[in-house]
């Protein structure tokens, strides 16, 4: 990914609060599965079945992604198409709404923007900046247009163009632009930002989806909403994910400010490391099968920043263990475990069968943070992928990053807290969030 170094420039908030009260203002918008009943991109002609094979055919492209970026031979963006997570929010004056991909893995926010010849084909409207009287080109030569990673146009029109390009060919190029955004939440008065910095796509082509407007970046970057919204939500945000998101009628949940944070019985906590302003981790020291320990191997060097790091992702399915891990975690499961194998389902090691309309019913895994256990249940370690058949949720992952996917997630109230550099975990019954 081209680097993004953000420097500071003002900010400006609209909402109920006065600036008095902005420190301690929180508010929560609807995170919504891209599969699920309440997406726009829900296929009614898929089935359930079809709809977990394509999550993990997403799960391990995205794997690829991180395993580049963690052994430094690309330096592109992550794969845009391969996340599981909508927002909506409106850009300009008047507002208009688009709904983006989330994804912690993103820096840059960017939608298709009018006129556009060389776009994916897209089932909304595209977003017409001249329509927008808050609307503002950042210039090509500015410190600001450095700082986020653009370049003065070669046109010689002083505009400050974008390019990022993902690792499976797609790419999204144009300019950047400020204006004012908008997020409505779930309730309460909806709350406005001016000059937010967005990028403007006028040739964006590749795996993207004709529903979505493009990415909404919520990695540790300078460019990401995270980042542009610190002094509104104070550095903390959470999402809690429901369990069952391919026929869920309610959506998950993505907290900001005060409303992000996370306490209360059962609470435990890690610190957080980003990697390149873009990926979040904490340290991982193990796992449990029941009440056994699991022995590790010695270890590698070979990954540098995720040595003994597993990355928190929102947008990968599976969670991801180098070999060190998985082995004795598979071994564990196959002693532990008394019912009939189902063999391999293509990515997945471990399946069972359990019977039509029987859940399957599986030892305890936890996973070992430092200073933090994190006691998994069956809906974080299993899932059905036919009838009758569940298969583990952890993959081995040679050659990557550890990698603790949305499944682990499920029912567990996540929540960051950039300043004091810590991640936070609560049991959560994330339907009535």
């Amino acid at each position: 990914m081209a680097a993004l170094i953000f420097t500071f420039f003002s900010l400006s908030f609209l909402s109920i609060c006065s600036l008095a009260e902005v420190k301690n203002y929180g508010f929560t918008v609807d995170l919504i599965h891209r599969d699920s009943l309440l997406s726009p991109l829900h296929n009614f002609s898929a089935s359930y079945f079809d709809s977990i094979n394509t999550a993990l055919h997403r799960s391990k492209s995205r794997a690829f992604a991180f395993r580049a970026l963690a052994s430094g031979t690309h330096s592109t963006e992550l794969i845009y198409s391969h996340g599981d997570f909508l927002m909506k929010l409106s850009i300009g004056t008047p507002p208009f709404e688009i709904i983006g991909l989330a994804d912690t893995g993103s820096v840059l926010s960017w939608t298709q923007c009018a006129p556009c010849d060389n776009c994916y084909p897209q089932k909304q409207p595209l977003f017409a900046p001249k329509k927008s009287s808050t609307y503002k080109e950042v210039a090509g030569n500015s410190k600001l247009c450095k700082s986020l990673g653009g370049l003065s146009s070669i046109l010689g029109d002083n505009k400050c163009k974008y390019a990022l390009n993902y690792l499976d060919g797609s790419y999204s190029h144009g300019t950047i632009f400020s204006d004012t955004i908008t997020l409505n939440p779930t309730s309460g008065t909806p709350i406005s930002q001016k000059n937010f910095v967005f990028g403007c796509g006028y040739e964006n082509l590749g795996n993207f989806n004709n529903e979505a407007s493009g990415v909404i970046g919520l990695g540790g970057g300078p460019g990401s909403l995270i980042t542009q919204m610190n002094s509104l939500i104070n550095g903390k945000f959470s999402y809690c994910l429901v369990s069952n998101a391919y026929s869920n009628s309610k959506s998950s949940k993505m907290h900001f400010g005060s409303k992000a944070v996370v306490s209360g019985a059962g609470v435990v906590s890690t610190g957080l490391h980003i990697f390149k302003n873009l990926l979040y981790a904490v340290r991982f020291k193990g796992i449990s099968v029941g009440n056994k320990r699991l022995a590790m191997y010695n270890s590698s060097k070979v990954l540098g920043f995720f040595n003994e790091r597993i990355i928190i992702d929102s947008g990968t399915i599976l969670t991801l263990l180098p070999k060190k891990y998985y082995q004795p975690l598979e071994a564990a499961m196959k002693k532990e475990m008394k019912l009939e194998v189902a063999g391999a389902h293509g990515v997945l090691r471990l399946c069972y069968k359990t019977g039509n309309g029987i859940k399957i019913e599986a030892p305890k895994v936890t996973v070992h943070f430092v200073g933090a256990d994190l006691n998994l249940n069956n809906v974080n370690t299993f899932f059905r992928v036919a009838d009758g058949v569940y298969c583990l949720g952890f993959v081995p992952h040679e050659g990557g990053p550890a990698i603790l996917g949305n499944l682990a997630q499920v029912n567990f109230l996540v929540g960051y807290d950039l300043r004091k550099k810590k991640v936070f975990f609560k049991p959560t019954d994330c339907s009535k969030q």
